[in-house]
């Protein structure tokens, strides 16, 4: 079971986050986890019993007069359904019990030799207050500390490993959160702690290509033994699953710099050599950290849009002042090129994309005492994040950055400097400076985003989301590679005005390019001002714009 991508009520898939795994995949985890004709297999999470069927099916190759196979499933309906599958293929005294896995305690004398499956996959803000005691209740029980953002996949990981006997075997379909998400650290601390080899498979192709959601298959091997290491193997598509996961090659990887983060699994599509280049531009001091020149933070939260975000004209039609009303950015499509120019405002604002933050001073106003008397009002005030505030109507967060940077983004992120001086909503990012920095450094920052070094730090740095979208977290954001040196951003265009001359012959020219629609065109001017030659020959630079458009298109499944 996984996330069902269809609709449902509360006691459908939706709501638990069920979708089903195609036979063949099945078949492989099934063939790779069980070796021996007396072995018992689990899955936890049975959904219509793909796993069940293809572990029968295995263990009656290996020789088996009795199959050994049971399951737990939390929906009714899907179990009725397994039931169903299990009778027509024949398998006989199969035990599948319809409850909550994560309610069950494991009994010794039926302890699996085999657990394969596909959890669900439901977020934490999905989830009740009962489920996250529960899973905060499996960390405990595993030893291992509870993030409260965890999905609900993590508690299952963490728990299944209590019902396997010595020397068995996990073999899972899992989300790729597994490979960059800070709540999935204690299902790899206890993968480390608990198995002897951890093998990745990953996918150039979408393991699901028809739902937004990456996937990869983690196989656990000898549980209870002496750790050997993590590894990770490499497949082009689903359909390399037929010929068997027995032979599959993977190569080994540093366990400990994947579990505080310091890598991802999706960087094993780096090309050959190109991490040892980074490395080197690392150690030359020449090259720096977003975060090693500002903060870099979410924006504001208005918890009811509708009512707190206004077009000028909707502003005119209230009657409501300037004193009450702050220019804002609401989305990344506001960010045009590498500055947000008051002319770029009012351009987005036309097309909805930006407009004015409601923010009464606490004056008295008689527009404004009607527009908070207004069934928008009483609307917005129901809404959790409105109502928690007080007043309910003060908005926080709303200090203009320095720079704007998108969350999200198809292609890149976008970085911009802040001209107009406005707010930035939670859909993007504010980059502040720090109190050392200029104006020569936001603009220098931003040209440098462009580079072919930064585009590349964004796709290991981030992470993929469904539909191929990049996503950048705060943290993810300040850790991007820059060339920009770690002396100071704004200290040598001040001594060399040659050099402030071409940054800002650069900027210029590369956000012309951004505003027609040429990123190419904008990418080769910053490599030519900020890399080329002072940092890397040509063909180095090359080497890092195709690692980073490979990554790129990975991420979107081209």
């Amino acid at each position: 079971m996984g996330r069902d991508p269809s609709n449902g009520s509360p006691d459908g898939a939706k709501s638990v986050g069920a979708y089903y795994t195609p036979e063949p995949v099945a078949r492989a985890l099934a063939s790779w986890a069980l070796r021996r004709p007396g072995e018992r297999a689990l899955d936890p999470a049975a959904g219509t019993g793909v796993f069940l069927v293809a572990a029968a099916e295995r263990l009656r190759q290996l020789g088996a007069r009795q199959v050994r196979v049971s399951g737990v499933e939390l929906r009714q309906e899907a179990a009725r359904e397994a039931r169903a599958r299990l009778l027509a293929a024949g398998v006989e005294g199969a035990c599948l019990r319809t409850s909550d896995f994560l309610e069950l305690e494991p009994a010794s004398d039926t302890a699996a030799d085999a657990i394969l499956g596909n959890p669900p996959y439901v977020r934490f803000q999905r989830l009740d207050a009962g489920r996250r005691a529960r899973a905060a209740e499996v960390a405990a029980a595993a030893g291992l500390p509870a993030d409260p953002l965890a999905s609900s996949w993590v508690a299952f990981v963490l728990h299944a490993e209590r019902f396997l006997s010595p020397g068995g075997r996990l073999a899972l379909v899992l989300p790729s959160e597994l490979g960059h998400a800070r709540y999935a650290r204690p299902a790899l601390e206890l993968l480390r702690q608990r198995f002897a080899r951890t093998t990745f498979v990953l996918f150039e192709r979408a393991l699901f290509p028809s739902l937004d959601q990456g996937a990869l298959l983690l196989l656990a091997d000898d549980h209870g033994a002496a750790f050997e290491g993590f590894f990770q193997a490499r497949l082009t598509c689903a359909a390399e699953l037929a010929g068997g996961l027995a032979q599959v090659a993977g190569s080994a990887i540093d366990a400990a710099a994947l579990i505080r983060g310091e890598s991802r699994l999706h960087h094993a599509w780096l090309p050959a050599g190109v991490g040892q280049l980074l490395e080197e531009l690392r150690r030359t001091g020449a090259c720096s950290r977003l975060g090693d020149h500002a903060r870099v933070s979410i924006g504001y939260v208005t918890g009811a849009n509708a009512f707190f975000h206004l077009s000028p004209a909707r502003a005119r039609e209230l009657g409501i002042g300037p004193r009450h009303l702050r220019p804002a950015l609401f989305r990344g499509r506001a960010l045009r090129g590498l500055r947000v120019s008051v002319a770029d405002w009012r351009h987005a604002s036309e097309r909805g994309h930006a407009g004015y933050l409601f923010v009464p001073d606490g004056t008295d106003d008689g527009a404004v005492r009607a527009y908070l008397g207004s069934d928008l009002a009483a609307g917005a005030r129901q809404r959790a994040k409105v109502g928690r505030r007080r007043p309910w109507y003060r908005v926080t967060r709303v200090r203009p950055p320095d720079l704007a940077l998108t969350a999200m983004s198809a292609v890149v992120p976008r970085l911009a400097v802040n001209e107009a001086g406005t707010a930035v909503s939670n859909t993007l990012y504010g980059v502040t400076l720090g109190p050392a920095a200029g104006d020569a450094t936001a603009r220098l920052l931003a040209l440098a985003s462009l580079t072919s070094l930064a585009e590349l730090s964004a796709e290991l740095e981030g992470h993929a989301l469904g539909g191929g979208m990049l996503k950048l977290e705060p943290s993810e954001a300040q850790r991007l590679l820059l060339p920009v040196s770690t002396a100071g951003a704004g200290a040598a265009g001040a001594r060399e005005p040659a050099v402030a001359a071409g940054l800002a012959a650069g900027l210029d020219a590369a956000d012309r390019a951004l505003r027609a629609g040429d990123r190419e065109t904008a990418r080769a001017v910053a490599d030519r001002v900020l890399i080329e030659p002072r940092l890397l020959e040509p063909r180095d630079v090359e080497r890092l714009r195709s690692a980073a458009d490979r990554l790129r298109a990975l991420r979107r499944g081209a």
